[in-house]
């Protein structure tokens, strides 16, 4: 009879809502290479939009940041030489993931 108890007991705290409040840490923004304006050093600030009208954003480059063209992790300095050899377009996909609350960015990722 406990354990009958005990069952219903852990069904009905399994419905109960739930009272925290969902916080979004990490954000990524799809963009195009035509949007991007790649900075010199890698800790520099990195500024791009995802739409001619929409807002630009400008987030942190760290020594932690992963650089992805084509799906090969590339050092920033290669990163990018071959991101400036690209024909920048709108339709050339980018991937930016950033910390919302340092706006450290995680990775870039281009052409996947």
């Amino acid at each position: 009879m406990d354990f009958r108890k005990l069952i219903v007991l852990v069904m009905l705290a399994a419905c109960l809502p739930a009272t925290a409040d969902i916080r979004i840490v990490t954000r990524a923004v799809e963009t195009s290479t035509a949007y991007m304006n790649m900075p010199t050093t890698d800790s520099s600030r990195l500024l791009f939009k995802s739409c001619d009208d929409c807002e630009i954003f400008e987030v942190r480059l760290t020594p932690a940041t992963l650089f992805i063209l084509r799906g090969e992790q590339l050092p920033f300095a290669e990163f990018r030489k071959q991101f400036n050899s690209l024909r920048q377009s709108k339709d050339d996909y980018a991937l930016v993931t950033f910390d919302t609350e340092t706006n450290a960015v995680s990775s870039v990722r281009v052409g996947e």
